[in-house]
């Protein structure tokens, strides 16, 4: 008998499954909810309000799968970065990363990634494939787990790590509904934010069901020249279409957008950028999140300096912009923004190849 992986299914999946495998009311699908991911129950002989004869038979009939942490590295500010071996042998990185009011999970969406950004390191790995739902929830569960050792936990979740989370938008929207069901992990929306390099159609299909999470756009320049040739995704959707997407984007109570500008020097940090940037953004619900680059080996791009980046802050808070900046965190282990890249995968032998961006694929 073919088993059924528990984490792949939405309550509602699991409530039809219980109905018509079961014969038994879809409401057992809360009980069941709450016995795994509230109690973090694996034994279904421990859920004593599931009738007795039903136990083994749910036993026999699903299974939870387990992503093993291969390795976790210890960053000097207190970020942690996760190597989990994926169900098909391959791996990928999720990254707890600290800061002083909260503290952030990143997880992966994809082994490797097609969008071939110049400046990115996971970019470097090529698109190697979908992770579905459960290999995306097993990350979060795996790290509430193991953050058990460390006395800490989480508050936010961002689809931030490896791959392109909208390239992937069937099974990132279902591991959405897992993680936010209210009998489950009951992760509010509001903490869950999903980044995009800028897939147009997939943004639109992101608000479809819903509020399922926040929106984050890494937009990175302020001329489709520019933009075009460190985010080839820009060719196939400029600026233009991108931006009136985000203005048609619905958005509940005084949520907004984040854009998010990776500063590289040289490159999309000049004068002409920080003039056009507001105007750009103008009518657009949005914060903007300023990311200095984080160097990394093999790509020539630089960091600019703090006195620029500083400078950049002050001129758009000047404009009336909501502007953070997320000076990065587990540089030390490369587990900062655009350094994700695992080397099992890098370095295997047995890769498959490189597929380059296709919708649908």
């Amino acid at each position: 008998m073919t088993t059924k992986d528990f984490f792949e299914l939405p309550i509602e999946e699991l409530g039809q499954i219980l109905e018509e495998e079961f014969e038994t009311p879809s409401y057992r699908a809360r009980q069941l909810y709450d016995w795994v991911y509230k109690k973090q129950s694996r034994d279904f002989s421990e859920m004593l309000n599931i009738g007795k004869d039903l136990r083994p038979k749910l036993a026999e009939y699903f299974e939870f799968r387990q992503i093993p942490i291969l390795k976790r590295e210890l960053s000097q500010d207190g970020s942690r970065k996760y190597l989990f071996e994926m169900d098909k042998g391959d791996a990928v990185e999720s990254v707890i990363v600290k800061q002083t009011r909260r503290t952030t999970l990143c997880i992966s969406s994809q082994v490797g990634c097609a969008m071939k950004c110049a400046f990115c390191r996971t970019g470097m790995m090529g698109f190697i494939r979908n992770l579905n739902a459960s290999e995306m929830v097993r990350q979060v569960l795996g790290v509430i787990e193991d953050s058990k050792s460390f006395g800490d936990e989480f508050q936010n979740i961002v689809f931030m790590g490896m791959g392109e989370p909208l390239h992937n938008i069937k099974n990132v929207k279902k591991a959405l509904k897992i993680l936010t069901s209210h009998y489950g992990l009951s992760i509010p929306p509001r903490k869950i934010t999903v980044s995009t390099a800028g897939l147009v159609p997939a943004i639109k299909d992101l608000s479809s069901d819903g509020y399922l999470a926040s929106l984050a756009v890494s937009l990175n320049a302020t001329t489709n020249e520019v933009r075009s040739s460190i985010m080839p995704i820009n060719k196939k959707y400029p600026i233009e279409e991108l931006l009136e997407a985000l203005k048609n984007y619905p958005l509940s109570g005084r949520r907004k957008i984040t854009i998010e500008y990776v500063l590289i020097a040289g490159v999309n940090d000049k004068e002409e950028d920080l003039k056009m940037l507001p105007k750009l953004l103008h009518g657009i619900p949005c914060k903007v999140n300023l990311i200095p680059y984080n160097e990394n080996a093999g790509l020539a791009f630089k960091s600019p300096s703090k006195n620029e980046v500083d400078r950049w802050y002050r001129t758009l808070c000047s404009k009336g912009i909501d502007v953070t900046i997320r000076w990065s965190k587990g540089q030390d282990i490369n587990a900062a923004c655009g350094q994700l890249a695992t080397a099992i995968n890098r370095d295997s032998g047995s890769l498959r190849p490189r597929r380059n961006f296709q919708e649908g694929t």
